[in-house]
């Protein structure tokens, strides 16, 4: 049976959390802004052999926005993940996700090393177009919605309207926002999504990735966003890692991203689950 729960950060933010499973902790972190249970078909899966934490991050899910500090997104996330962790009393975990969870997992194991007992990455996202194309995503279409005609426009555009309809107090916490201070901040966390060719993996440098001493599994890569050179660079870069093939093919990911057929990118995500629970089985075992 699940269980949820609330954790509030060291800045105020009400994160909402949810757990499953018995064993080793997993803490499993989606792509995008997405909700926590947008992965809860491979929470289940994992739950077989794990006990698995899926989480909703600062604007995302049920969880309160937020604006502001000096870290990055990606950073906030990360630094929140590890207080979770350690809030929870479980850790260290096994810090798991695709694309902004990956990018999430491998910030706080690098930042918080004693909360990550190991990292399980897939969807690596890096290189030139996926920094354009995240970097535009994340941040361009609200910058114009707050330029056109402020923070109420933001708040109309669809994803923030769902993160006022799973959380109602985020609207007034949108609307009392200055409109020039909410652009500058998407701004600033733009920049980290600018391309670097010392970061294979956006957002972390190639160089600290050599200083992961965790068990690491990667998965291979297969789309433009995702692409397959950049787990591969990643595999040469963090010692002692596992390297798999993606579970699913090209075409699997694009049907479900561009809307060719209908579902979610997410429901190709349990396809993980057998190498993930054996990769933590044997690695305990060690």
């Amino acid at each position: 049976m699940a269980r949820t729960g609330e954790f509030v950060t060291r800045d105020g933010c009400r994160l909402n959390y949810r757990l499953r499973g018995n064993g080793p902790l997993i803490a499993l972190t989606p792509g995008g802004r997405e909700a926590g249970e947008a992965v809860a078909s491979l929470a289940d899966a994992l739950a077989q052999g794990a006990t698995v934490l899926t989480w909703d991050r600062r604007n995302a899910g049920a969880s309160d926005l937020f604006f502001g500090g000096e870290l990055s997104e990606a950073e906030l996330w990360a630094e929140d993940l590890a207080d979770l962790i350690e809030h929870l009393g479980k850790g260290p975990a096994w810090l798991a996700g695709g694309s902004a969870g990956c990018r999430t997992s491998v910030i706080s194991a690098l930042r918080r090393p004693e909360t990550a007992r190991g990292l399980i990455l897939w969807s690596a996202s890096g290189g030139e177009y996926a920094c354009q194309f995240l970097g535009f995503s994340y941040h361009v279409p609200y910058i114009m919605a707050a330029q056109r005609a402020g923070m109420a426009a933001v708040a109309e555009t669809p994803f923030f309207a769902d993160r006022i309809a799973a959380n109602p107090a985020n609207r007034e916490r949108l609307l009392s926002l200055d409109q020039d201070e909410f652009v500058a901040v998407m701004r600033r966390w733009n920049r980290a999504f600018y391309y670097d060719p010392a970061e294979t993996l956006t957002g972390a440098a190639d160089e600290a990735l050599k200083t992961i001493a965790v068990p690491t599994l990667i998965f291979e890569g297969n789309d433009d966003v995702h692409a397959p050179e950049v787990a591969r660079r990643m595999a040469e870069l963090i010692p002692g890692n596992t390297f798999l093939p993606s579970p699913w093919s090209n075409e699997d990911w694009l049907d479900k991203f561009t809307g060719r057929k209908t579902g979610s990118v997410f429901e190709l995500y349990p396809l993980l689950a057998p190498a993930i629970l054996d990769f933590v089985k044997r690695s305990e075992a060690a």
